[in-house]
């Protein structure tokens, strides 16, 4: 799954966030308007089991990923990556 087909998900990765690496693996959830409010069905089943955390929603990465292809050009996956982490950790877009 990626977030331009995804806007309305959110991303979830592994609780240890200084483990966070491009060979992490993560997961979107599933589209939570099929369920119920009270509902957790929608979670991924990482999140359940093993407490991954939700991250940044679909339209947010998306954005985070314009933001800096408007200042570079061409990003590479490192300069990405670490616009991802530091949108997440300050919600602000980080500065080339």
């Amino acid at each position: 799954m990626s977030p331009e087909k995804n806007p309305d998900t959110w991303f979830f990765l592994p609780p240890n966030q200084a483990e966070w690496s491009l060979d992490t693996e993560g997961v979107f959830e599933l589209d939570s308007y099929d369920f119920s409010s009270d509902s957790d069905e929608y979670l991924p089943e990482q999140a359940k089991k093993y407490g991954w955390e939700e991250t940044l929603d679909g339209a947010s990465i998306e954005d985070v990923v314009e933001n800096a292809k408007a200042q570079l050009d061409k990003p590479s996956l490192d300069q990405l990556f670490c616009a991802f982490i530091y949108y997440f950790e300050n919600d602000a877009f980080l500065e080339f």
